[in-house]
């Protein structure tokens, strides 16, 4: 049940944040960015490899590039607010465009199963952990986007709601169905090919110039060294 209360809060912190920043392109929210790339890369070496490995299986290895390819496919249509590429055009138009949006919410869903699906809670406590740091500045860039449109209020906060509850469908299909819970590592790994994908385009985009400056390597240090000490004893 905390899963769904920090799921929909991150979304709530973003829309607060994004209320002061949405007019500003700072270098705040790419460090966020950079910070949750590499604390997403680091869960998936730290964690989640070691324990979708264990049986050895060589399968494994396919449900982690079909996830990468799968995230590929979403961002074609979702233009990568994933990772953070705005792309407010599609938003100054005057309407939502259903084609970016859906693909987030299928990117949000799928990420989420995963929590629901494993029955440890400590790898229960990583992904959320992962997913959280993930999502509030994708929040952050979801929001700013949804400013520029002239619509109602309450058209306005139904597609806010509609994002924030989401990944807690997701945590809510992977605890509900058995399917899902008897192949959670080939579920974990596909959800992993999508990190993946999102934390090295993070990591190797995040800088307008594509170099690694030296405050880029300061945050992914700190995001790699706290994934390392509130992941490595799990």
């Amino acid at each position: 049940m905390m899963s769904y209360v920090y799921l929909i809060s991150v979304v709530l912190l973003g829309t607060v944040i994004a209320f002061y920043v949405h007019k500003k392109k700072g270098k705040a929210l790419r460090f966020l960015l950079t910070f949750s790339g590499a604390y997403l890369l680091s869960l998936g070496v730290f964690h989640l490899l070691p324990e979708m490995y264990e049986g050895h299986d060589h399968f494994i290895g396919l449900c982690i590039m079909g996830g990468f390819f799968l995230q590929l496919v979403l961002e074609f249509f979702s233009k990568g607010i994933e990772h953070g590429h705005g792309h407010m055009e599609h938003f100054k138009e005057g309407h939502i465009p259903l084609s970016v949006v859906l693909a987030l919410y299928v990117h949000a869903l799928l990420e989420s199963l995963p929590i629901g699906a494993h029955t440890d809670p400590l790898s229960k406590q990583a992904l959320l952990w992962g997913i959280l740091i993930h999502k509030l500045p994708v929040s952050i860039i979801y929001v700013s986007m949804l400013f520029l449109l002239k619509t109602s209020r309450f058209k306005f906060i139904l597609w806010i709601a509609a994002f924030a509850l989401v990944a807690p469908v997701g945590v809510w299909i992977g605890e509900s169905f058995p399917v899902i819970q008897k192949y959670h590592k080939e579920v974990t790994a596909v959800v992993f090919g999508i990190f993946l994908h999102i934390s090295t385009t993070i990591l190797f985009e995040s800088s307008a110039s594509h170099k690694f400056n030296f405050q880029k390597l300061i945050v992914t240090l700190l995001g790699v060294t706290l994934a390392w000490f509130t992941l490595s004893h799990h």
